[in-house]
């Protein structure tokens, strides 16, 4: 019998042998980003810079609310869209946790839209505001303020 006969049977054992069934490793879990990351998108101001001058001077947070804006005012006497006339300066900077014990919180983050929510469960209290990055620098695009 000629050796090179069983070559081919021989490789074929051995390439099944080798295959496994083993799953794939699953992908990590990518953390969502923080607000530090955020300061190191390129081309794109910080988003710490941004907050800091947001709610502190009222020229600059006028000029990144694209008004109107989506969300609304709501309160036992009315309910109102947002415009330059009734818009009230906010104060409060975007936090990762904020001090409040009254209030749940909640911030979700990508690389182009910050969402930060307020809320007391069945009270009628609720305050939702998201930034968005456009063209390198960020803006208010979206305020819900509802306190009934």
């Amino acid at each position: 019998m000629k050796p090179y006969q069983f070559l081919p049977l021989l490789l074929s054992v051995l390439f099944a042998c080798n295959r496994s069934d083993k799953k794939k490793s699953p992908l990590p879990i990518q953390a969502p980003p923080t607000i530090a990351s955020l300061n190191n998108i390129p081309g794109a101001e910080s988003f710490d810079s941004f907050n800091s001058q947001f709610h502190s001077d009222s020229g600059f947070q006028l000029s990144r609310i694209p008004f109107p804006i989506d969300g609304q005012c709501v309160n036992d006497l009315e309910n109102t869209r947002w415009s330059k006339k009734n818009w009230e300066f906010l104060k409060t900077p975007v936090a990762l946790d904020p001090d409040t014990s009254e209030c749940k919180h909640s911030l979700t983050m990508t690389d182009s839209m910050v969402t930060e929510k307020f809320w007391i469960d069945q009270s009628g209290f609720k305050v939702e505001r998201r930034f968005k990055l456009k063209d390198g620098k960020w803006f208010l695009v979206y305020y819900d303020d509802i306190n009934m």
